[in-house]
């Protein structure tokens, strides 16, 4: 069991809700639609999609190194 401090309660809190955000950005609106048919836009979203992926990943490899 990992100790949970106040550093790693926001930290879990902060991913768990960045998490959430991204997966109720899923569900677009008709603005959004609109908006993703321009191609510039559909590469940033790629970009922040794979920023936030890697994010998640590095927290997980932190969060497994600091518990050995």
């Amino acid at each position: 069991m990992s100790f949970m401090d106040r550093k790693n309660i926001l930290s879990e809190g902060f991913f768990d809700s960045l998490k959430k955000f991204i997966k109720d950005r899923k569900k677009l609106s008709k603005k959004e639609r609109s908006y993703m048919k321009d191609k510039e836009f559909r590469e940033i979203i790629k970009r922040f999609d794979k920023a936030m992926a890697d994010a998640v990943t590095a927290k997980e490899k932190f969060l497994k190194k600091g518990s050995n």
